[in-house]
């Protein structure tokens, strides 16, 4: 009989090894396919996941169980168990983040007509960085929110015109500026591709067009970068 418990046993402990090997290649694959989307925006990872476990910090306690002498690790089983958990936990950091990040188009149809970066001002013709895209379409044409999050400014904006801003969370910052129309509130919380507004031609504009910035923290980021990792999103 002992001799029988002793297989059973075996046979368990290699199954659930093989268990847990399954679970960890899985989670590897896809923390690679997270961390190559959210990297393609141009984003420091691990700066985006500091911030993410920040926002998650709750209150500690419970039981206390000794800490194992240093230099010491985990092996065999435990350690797989050990390992497969940071990998879940980096996981969810990960698609947690990428929930946040604006990588849907913000209009269904668009031409840009001035990239990122350095370029002529199109009013004075000098060397300017407006920090953004801007957008040729149809006056009127609807404007969406490129990602979830909560409105921090709907009204006029000087240079912008009437302008929107949302924050995502994680310092993740959207703005749209030169709006003929604004449909929603500061303080409103809006989900992904909601409408918001309506493309005009105001403020600092020789045109319809829609004027769209990414923030992280106070600097703006490259959005076409955020949209090209949301076309490997959906086309993979």
């Amino acid at each position: 009989r002992v001799a029988s418990l002793l297989d059973r046993l075996t046979t368990l402990h290699r199954a659930r090894t093989t268990v847990i090997e399954t679970l960890q290649s899985r989670t590897a694959g896809s923390v690679e396919d997270a961390e190559r989307i959210l990297g393609m925006t141009g984003l420091e990872i691990e700066t985006v996941l500091a911030r993410v476990a920040a926002s998650q910090s709750l209150g500690e306690g419970g039981p206390f169980i000794a800490a194992l002498p240093d230099g010491a690790e985990l092996t065999g089983f435990a350690g797989m168990v050990t390992g497969l958990d940071t990998q879940l936990n980096r996981l969810g950091a990960l698609q947690t983040a990428l929930r946040a990040m604006p990588l849907v188009a913000h209009l269904d149809g668009y031409r840009v007509s001035s990239g990122f970066g350095k370029r002529r001002d199109p009013i004075t013709s000098k060397c300017a960085h407006p920090g953004g895209l801007d957008l040729s379409a149809p006056l009127r044409s609807a404007v969406r929110a490129s990602a979830p999050g909560v409105v921090t400014v709907a009204g006029w904006n000087g240079r912008y015109g009437r302008m929107i801003e949302i924050d995502h969370g994680f310092g993740i910052r959207t703005r749209y500026g030169h709006l003929r129309k604004i449909l929603v509130k500061k303080g409103q919380r809006v989900h992904h591709r909601k409408k918001i507004a309506l493309v005009g031609n105001n403020g600092r504009s020789t045109g319809p067009h829609l004027h769209y910035e990414i923030l992280s923290g106070k600097i703006t980021v490259d959005p076409m970068r955020f949209i090209k990792a949301g076309k490997y999103v959906f086309k993979n």
